[in-house]
Parts: C-alpha cells; sequence; structure tokens
C-alpha cells in the first residue's frame, strides 16, 4: 500500500499531505529545482545520443537512404531543447508532463514505421518492426529517467506503448500484410512450417507484438518505481538535513549532532570534566534603560554574535544565551586535551571583539560595554532533562555554579576574567607549565565563595588600568 501511495503522489500530484516532496513549499521548491537540473542533464545525453546515433545510421545505411531519418533526429534533438526551454521551474505546467513523452515517442515510432521516400527498393512494411527497432523506444525510456521525474517516466512508457501500437497498426493496414498468430503450438509445427511462419517478411506475428508491449511496461514500471525510490531517499536526506541546521540554531553543532543520533528520547547521561564558561555584560540594565528597544536588541545581537563566533572558532559547545550573556562549556560531548587552552582563547578573543565593537560604538556616540568572564573546570554531568514532550540539554553539577560565581566575582575584584584554581592547574597541565599563558594574570589570595566551604584561590586578568603583579597575591577585598 505505501509503494501505490507514493505511485499516486508522484504520478497524480495527489496526497500532498503524504507526498515526501512536497513536506512544505521550500521543499517542494528545492527539489523542482534539482528536477530541472537532472533535465539539463538529461537533455544533454539525449542530445549525444542522437549524434552517436546518426553517426550509427549512416555508416549503415549510407546516402541517401539516411537522409530521411535525419529529419526525424533532428526533430528529437529540437525537442529536447525546447523541452529544456519550457520545463523551467518558473513556467512549466502540468500538460507538459504528458505532452512532450507523446511527441518523443511519435516522432521516434513515426521514422521507424513511415516509409522511406529515398528508397528505391522498400522492404515488406513488418521487417521495419524488425532489426531490433524497438531498442530505440527503450532507450529514449531509459532517457526519461534521467529526468528525475516519476510523472515523466510513467507517461513516456504509456506514449512508447500507445505509439508502438499505433505504428503496427499502421503497419497492419498496408497492402499485403496480414496478423500473424497461431493457436497451435509451435513446437508440434515441423522445421518448415516453423520458418515459413516465423520468417514471413508479410506477416505482423502477434506472438512478438505483445510479449514487446508487455516489456516495455515491465520496463517503466520498475523505472517509474526506481525514480520514486531515488526522490523518497533525497526528500529525506533534505528533511534530516534541515533537522541537523534547526538543531545547530538552538544547540552547539557537537551537541546538535548527538541530539540528532539518538533513539531513545531523552537520550543518555554522562559524566565528564570539562571547562564551564560564563560570560555576561557588565551594567546591561543601566544601558539599556535609555535606549530604544530596537537599539538594545541590535547591541545584544552583536555582542552574542561577538560571544558565540568566539566559542565556535575555539570549538567549544555554546550552551545557552543567558540574557545579555552567554554560558559555553569546553570538553563537551566528549573532553579534549586542550580544553583549558582553547577556553582561555575563547575569552580572549572575546574581550578582543568586544573592544572593536566599543570603537564602533564610541564613533557613534554610544557607550562603552564592558565583558566580564568567570572559568571553571571539573565535574559535570550532560543530559537531557524534561519529559516525552520538551527536553532540554543541560550540563549539571557544582562546576556550573562555581563558574557562574566566578563571573560575579569580577565585579568586585575589578577583573575582566576570573579563573578558577581548578581551570588553571588544567592549563598548566596541558601547557607543560608554560609561564606565558598566564602573562596577563594575577594571581590573587583564596577567596571565599558563596556555596562552598572552603576558599578557593583564584586568577584574575584585571581590568584596564588596574594593576598588579603575577603571583603575588595582592590584597583584594574577600566575597562573599
Amino acid at each position: 500500500m505505501q509503494l501505490w501511495q507514493l505511485l499516486r503522489d508522484q504520478v497524480c500530484g495527489e496526497g500532498h499531505k503524504t507526498s515526501p516532496d512536497a513536506a512544505d513549499h521550500r521543499l517542494a521548491q528545492a527539489i523542482q529545482q534539482e528536477e530541472y537540473q537532472a533535465l539539463r542533464l538529461a537533455i544533454s545525453l539525449r542530445t549525444l545520443v542522437l549524434a552517436a546515433v546518426t553517426v550509427l545510421l549512416t555508416v549503415e545505411l549510407r546516402w541517401p537512404l539516411a537522409l530521411s531519418l535525419y529529419c526525424y533526429l533532428a526533430i528529437l534533438a529540437v525537442s529536447g531543447w525546447v523541452q529544456l526551454w519550457l520545463r523551467r521551474p518558473d513556467r512549466e505546467r502540468p500538460w507538459m508532463h504528458w505532452a512532450f513523452p507523446m511527441i518523443d515517442m511519435t516522432v521516434l515510432v513515426a521514422g521507424i514505421v513511415l516509409p522511406n521516400p529515398f528508397d528505391p527498393y522498400p522492404l515488406p512494411p513488418p521487417m521495419q518492426l524488425g532489426f531490433d527497432t524497438i531498442l530505440y523506444v527503450v532507450l529514449f525510456l531509459v532517457l526519461s529517467g534521467l529526468g528525475q521525474s516519476a510523472r515523466i517516466v510513467f507517461f513516456s512508457t504509456v506514449a512508447a506503448i500507445v505509439a508502438w501500437t499505433a505504428g503496427t497498426l499502421f503497419i497492419l493496414w498496408q497492402p499485403g500484410v496480414h496478423l500473424g498468430y497461431s493457436f497451435d503450438n509451435l513446437a508440434t509445427m515441423d522445421a518448415a512450417e516453423r520458418t515459413r511462419y516465423i520468417l514471413d517478411p508479410w506477416s505482423v506475428r502477434l506472438g512478438e507484438f505483445t510479449p514487446r508491449l508487455i516489456l516495455l511496461a515491465m520496463i517503466g514500471l520498475l523505472m517509474t518505481v526506481s525514480v520514486i525510490r531515488s526522490r523518497h531517499l533525497a526528500a529525506r536526506q533534505v528533511e534530516a538535513e534541515r533537522a541537523r541546521r534547526n538543531l545547530s540554531r538552538h544547540f552547539s553543532p557537537h551537541i546538535a549532532a548527538q541530539i540528532a543520533q539518538m533513539d531513545d528520547t531523552l537520550g543518555q547521561v554522562k559524566q565528564l570534566d570539562a571547562v564551564v564558561m560564563f560570560a555576561d555584560l557588565v551594567g546591561f540594565t543601566r544601558i539599556s534603560d535609555h535606549r530604544p528597544p530596537a537599539e538594545t536588541v541590535a547591541m545584544l545581537r552583536d555582542v552574542h554574535g561577538c560571544l558565540s563566533r568566539a566559542v565556535a572558532d575555539s570549538r567549544g559547545t555554546l550552551d545557552k544565551y543567558l540574557g545579555d550573556g552567554i554560558m559555553a562549556s569546553f570538553g563537551t560531548p566528549e573532553s579534549g586535551p586542550h580544553d583549558a587552552s582553547a577556553a582561555l582563547q575563547a575569552a580572549r578573543t572575546m574581550l578582543h571583539g568586544i573592544e572593536a565593537l566599543n570603537t564602533r560604538r564610541q564613533q557613534q556616540g554610544q557607550p562603552v560595554l564592558q565583558l566580564a568572564i568567570g572559568l571553571h573546570y571539573g565535574p559535570l554531568t550532560l543530559g537531557n532533562i524534561g519529559d516525552e514532550s520538551r527536553v532540554e540539554y543541560a550540563l549539571i553539577g557544582e562546576t556550573v555554579n562555581i563558574a557562574h560565581r566566578l563571573e560575579q566575582m569580577t565585579r568586585d575584584l575589578k577583573a575582566q576574567v576570573c579563573l578558577s584554581q581548578g581551570f588553571i592547574d588544567k592549563l598548566t597541565a596541558e601547557t607543560r607549565g608554560d609561564p606565558g599563558i598566564l602573562r596577563d594574570m594575577v594571581m590573587l589570595k583564596a577567596q571565599a565563595i558563596r556555596g562552598l566551604r572552603d576558599r578557593m584561590a583564584v586568577w584574575v586578568l584585571p581590568q584596564a588600568g588596574v594593576t598588579g603583579d603575577a603571583g603575588a597575591q595582592p590584597q583584594q577585598p574577600t566575597i562573599h
């Protein structure tokens, strides 16, 4: 039933809600464009085939017998390019799906069965149906399949059957031609009777005519099903790719790829060590309160674009937008050997991006923006939360809370970036103790962080104009 439904949808153009290539208007347009490109290829190959047939007939028939056939071949060539011109996506009409196949098959069969005016010694008309001339009809049937249109293949099959039948009837109407049929088993005839029956040049044998029509129908049906199947698979691939792109708009590409491969709705829970980053604008409410809504949204788009590009360039995962900031992770969904280094590079890229953005804003008389970033490395739990109707991919654990607290601490510490000791330990291990990576960082004394029992040593990148000696542990206010 499913095959019959697909066949009906593709050939008749019905069943719009179930046809895979009509799932929506954009998908139908995309497939229509691909169908036109396939038609262009089919017409080009058709022209090459006609050129090859022209050479073949010239060698076999010689001049002037081949002259009559040149006319039919020229008509077929012109018909192909007219089809390509008329069947552009913006001007194609339903009648073209059956009209052009009928024209092609009629011209082709006419070239086979009509008398050659340049032949001084014509053969008996039934012999025109021999010499494997039906293979030319099959050849054009195959060429129709290259257009990737099930309707064209189906109507080409119908046109081939109708044209071949009409051509055979035309031969039967010629003087001296008769229909040859035998109700006796050929095996019961002696050799002479069988030879006379088979080789009678004035006989159109029913035993040859019927199997040829059946073979044409079978070949056409199989090709129609093949085209439908290929279009169905192409439509599913387009749908899958579109779904993957839609996921990428809501999730980082790494997470989107993992979600797309999930069989279970909620998926599996994973635990690993990774870097969590929080980046947020300082004083956003104060800035946005006195700005038009359109200007505020435009500013947020600029900031989000800057931050998300920095995360993507460092192969991080953008987990979510948080109003005027973001939450990102490095080392999810799979840990890597340079997660901390990538996170610090992303933080520096963000600061440079905001600096460039501030240059433009100052030129436009707008207030400058200040970015605060917190980074922590530690254990995380990854997985979907929610229910069967709606899920959200989430990072859970104390590491997330600490990274958020570090970002908030930058205000009182007069810092742009605040790093935990756990992050520094991971970074040191990755860089093998390279001191240059922390050249502009300042190590502070252990700080009290809300939600943690023990104090934690932190490193900061001071704001412009704030100085300190790295590792000297200058006195700073303690955060409670």
